[in-house]
């Protein structure tokens, strides 16, 4: 898959569940968002704390290396390559994979992680700034810029890796934030 192609992927990707957030969350109550399906299950404000919290640990990051990208001058590949870190990450997160995953404690509103009543409005800020990031990205080499994993340092995800995982990732809490909200 050419880089381009992927972003523009990624770019209809997000555009298309900012709408379905919008849509199925606008007429939504806090008290209804807040609910968990079971003591153990997530609540739609759960799945939105998660993502805000990956979020707010990579979007700088990711910023940082698209300038970084630009200062170097490194230009557009014509052909996208995901490394074994992101092809993990990216095949965890799809929606269409069903296995159960844990949360780091540090990310899992049923451990450590505080909710707020602004989860969702703070989603929909992060996702825009994803989008914004993701139509930057046009203007560098996504294979040669890299960003470490907020807990494994040793490691370096290439930045269209983790553009993929998080849009993947997101996806697939919108969806167990909209079954638990029904």
């Amino acid at each position: 898959m050419s880089q381009s192609e992927l972003l523009d992927h990624l770019e209809e990707s997000l555009q298309q569940l900012l709408k379905e957030v919008r849509e199925h969350f606008a007429e939504t109550s806090l008290a209804t968002l807040k609910q968990r399906p079971t003591p153990e299950q997530w609540s739609a404000m759960d799945c939105f704390a998660h993502l805000n919290a990956q979020f707010e640990g990579y979007l700088s990051r990711m910023e940082l290396a698209l300038h970084k990208a630009k200062a170097r001058k490194w230009t557009p590949a014509q052909e996208w390559r995901s490394n074994w870190l992101g092809s993990s990450a990216i095949r965890k997160a799809d929606p269409s994979n069903h296995k159960l995953r844990k949360s780091h404690k540090s990310i899992n509103p049923l451990k450590k992680l505080a909710v707020r009543d602004t989860e969702l409005k703070a989603f929909l800020i992060n996702a825009e700034m994803l989008l914004r990031l993701i139509r930057q990205a046009r203007e560098v080499d996504i294979n040669k810029a890299s960003v470490k994993p907020i807990r494994w340092s040793l490691y370096r995800f290439r930045l269209g890796d983790l553009m993929e995982y998080l849009v993947l990732h997101a996806r697939r809490h919108f969806l167990q934030a909209k079954k638990a909200s029904a």
